[in-house]
């Protein structure tokens, strides 16, 4: 469908997408589509079948009735055949969002659309953000330790701070860091104080690094489940081959050791 006779510099002719781009807009989304969660590739045999399409937020063309909906509402990037404006969808979803271009349907992509350049960014920032590599026996000492003693090292509930940080409108993350925090929080610090007496660590510069890493998702991100996210992905990239679970455990800890989140005012 031609486009519509509007005076309108945003709407550009269509820019073919190379292949840079196509594998920067799939790992934009970490190979889920952002509507329904469905993965992006799938295997077939010895190869990855493309089960997606690179879809306009804003229309490359829109239809009269589009241009009247989509009327004022904010547009991502300085016109149509920008990044900003281009995001990785299962084909499924990508049909039914073209067929149904509702204001509120446009919005909610909007809005994704901003969470993940915001994470993308965050991501950069932090990717540069060096760590000690001994963290890594930090984080290792989580996975050997018995259950006995973890035990008598739990800390006891009342001892716990995370509530003047964390808003109750997280509840699910305020939990889960409650527990990391109970259950291994003089374990870690247990850790990190032999490591650095044995000069096999400088927590001072661990810490510093966390708090800046921290800084820099605070900069981009406004929601505190994103930030920890986004913190626990960026130290496990650091440590190759721990598991996600013992670096929420560590970023639990320095939630509580005050590197991360500010007090709620």
């Amino acid at each position: 469908m031609d486009k519509p006779e509007i005076n309108d510099p945003y709407l550009i002719e269509r820019v073919a997408i190379t292949e840079n781009t196509d594998n920067a807009h799939l790992l934009e989304v970490d190979g889920m589509c952002p509507l329904c969660g469905n993965y992006l590739l799938i295997p077939k045999g010895k190869r990855m079948n493309k089960k997606y399409q690179i879809a306009h937020i804003y229309p490359n063309s829109p239809t009269p009735n589009e241009v009247i909906e989509l009327q004022g509402l904010e547009r991502l990037g300085t016109n149509c055949e920008d990044f900003e404006n281009k995001v990785a969808l299962c084909k499924d979803c990508h049909g039914y969002y073209d067929d149904h271009k509702t204001k509120e349907e446009y919005l909610r992509l909007v809005m994704i659309k901003k969470r993940l350049l915001a994470a993308s960014k965050a991501k950069i920032s932090t990717s540069h953000q060096d760590i000690d590599e001994e963290i890594v026996l930090v984080i290792n000492s989580l996975t050997n330790i018995d259950a006995i003693t973890l035990k008598k090292m739990e800390l006891e509930y009342k001892a716990l701070k995370i509530s003047s940080k964390i808003e109750q409108t997280y509840s699910i993350l305020k939990y889960k860091i409650e527990t990391y925090v109970c259950i291994y929080f003089n374990l870690i610090k247990e850790t990190f104080q032999n490591l650095d007496q044995e000069k096999k660590l400088n927590f001072d510069l661990v810490a510093s690094e966390v708090r800046s890493s921290f800084l820099k998702c605070d900069e981009e991100m406004v929601s505190k489940s994103e930030i920890f996210e986004s913190l626990v992905k960026w130290l496990k990239s650091k440590s190759s081959g721990s598991s996600s679970e013992a670096c929420e455990a560590v970023i639990s800890y320095f939630v509580q050791s005050c590197e991360v989140f500010h007090e709620i005012s």
